[in-house]
């Protein structure tokens, strides 16, 4: 038995109305409740009261009309705590759940991704490739002393770089009737869509290999474990005579999609850096000479300082017909290989529905706990802080009340 039972029960104790076994629990829980005690003497001494001495006509009624109030004072008092404690945890829950809900995309991945390794190699050939795996990795190959990137400044205009040119040699035409060789950079791209993933990768690297070309570049991707589709980006070097026969081999691997090609005519660029460079060459076999038979020290100075330029350009141009070279000789290919997925329909059975949604809701309620285990520990400063200030101010408001209870005895 509890206060509030107790005092619905103490106005039938009263009038005798109660059983034995409910007259019984009401002395058990006034033996235990000090306060509940005190109302039933108090109670039990107005009763006699009422018995022994004669009172004036209405007193019996007033005072139990006013226990009767007094008690739906209480009553209510109680109910608004108890509405109290709900309120507070509506509203902690409010707080957790949605804060949680907040916050998730803030909150740490369950999963990583391992960044790859990168590391350069002085030479890639397509088996050497092939039998490193498969495995999320990133190569790039270093090709050396020859360096095929297009320089934008091949395509700049020429007359600044012989602004120190003098007047020791001049440009020379190519001879009458000689039919310079063009110079063609021929590219290509495409793209293989597969269900045979590491067959047709290790195909397209042997098909490199036997045209005489080189993996350049491989960047692979996925992991087949977790059901991720696997891709893998190539950046090949075929020799430009078997170009053709790579690209036909290719068209035997998977399905292939988006092939592009592309031609690109530097012959006017390629002769005219020749000349320069034959120019600057004989420029520099005068200079030689000069500086043999020269005497001033002036002379000396700027016949050396005329020689350095020349042999500055001189390099200059060859790297540049070096680079084209590398271009004309072995083509570009990039090559993209991605792996598709064959996808079977099959009928799903309610019983297949419920389950899959079940296990779905279980996950994705553990995976909201997680979430909010996580909130809970990442707010706990804070809400250590706040629970401290509430101790605080209501210590210092109880602190008041009973200042003022004490000031009003006194009085």
């Amino acid at each position: 038995m509890d206060c509030k039972e107790f005092s619905s029960l103490l106005s039938a104790e009263v009038s005798g109305a109660l059983s034995p076994e409910e007259a019984a629990r009401m002395r058990d829980h006034a033996a235990a409740c000090p306060e509940c005690a005190a109302r039933w003497a108090l109670r039990q001494d107005l009763k006699r009261m009422e018995e022994e001495i004669e009172v004036p006509e209405g007193f019996s009624s007033a005072w139990k009309q006013r226990i009767r109030e007094e008690e739906k004072m209480e009553e209510k008092k109680t109910k608004a705590f108890a509405w109290k404690k709900w309120i507070a945890v509506a509203a902690a829950l409010v707080f957790v759940v949605g804060g949680t809900l907040l916050s998730r995309d803030q909150m740490p991945n369950r999963t990583q991704n391992a960044s790859a390794g990168t590391w350069n190699a002085k030479a890639v050939s397509a088996s050497e490739t092939a039998a490193l795996g498969l495995g999320a990795y990133q190569r790039t190959a270093d090709t050396g002393a020859a360096n095929f990137m297009l320089a934008d400044a091949m395509e700049a205009p020429m007359e600044a770089m012989e602004s120190e040119m003098d007047d020791y040699a001049s440009a020379e035409a190519p001879e009458a009737g000689e039919a310079p060789q063009e110079k063609i950079i021929r590219n290509a791209s495409f793209t293989i869509k597969t269900d045979h993933y590491d067959d047709d990768l290790a195909r397209l690297q042997a098909l490199a290999a036997e045209a005489g070309g080189r993996v350049e570049y491989l960047s692979a991707s996925g992991d087949a474990s977790s059901g991720q589709t696997r891709s893998a980006s190539l950046t090949l070097r075929i020799p430009a005579g078997r170009l053709d026969e790579f690209l036909s081999g290719v068209e035997g691997i998977g399905n292939v999609t988006a092939m592009t090609q592309e031609l690109q005519d530097v012959s006017e660029s390629y002769y005219d850096i020749k000349t320069r460079l034959e120019t600057q060459q004989k420029k520099l076999e005068r200079l030689q000479n000069m500086l043999g038979t020269a005497v001033k020290v002036s002379d000396l100075i700027e016949i050396e300082s005329a020689i350095a330029d020349a042999q500055y350009y001189i390099d200059r141009y060859t790297s540049q017909l070096r680079s084209y070279d590398g271009k004309v000789e072995y083509s570009t290919v990039r090559a993209t290989v991605r792996e598709v997925k064959v996808t079977e329909l099959v009928k799903v059975t309610l019983g297949q529905r419920i389950a899959a949604g079940f296990q779905d809701s279980l996950k994705a309620g553990a995976e909201f706990l997680e979430d909010m285990v996580i909130f809970l520990i990442s707010a706990l400063p804070w809400l250590l802080a706040v629970g401290a200030a509430v101790l605080v101010i209501r210590l210092i408001v109880k602190s008041i009340k009973k200042n003022k209870k004490t000031a009003r005895k006194d009085q």
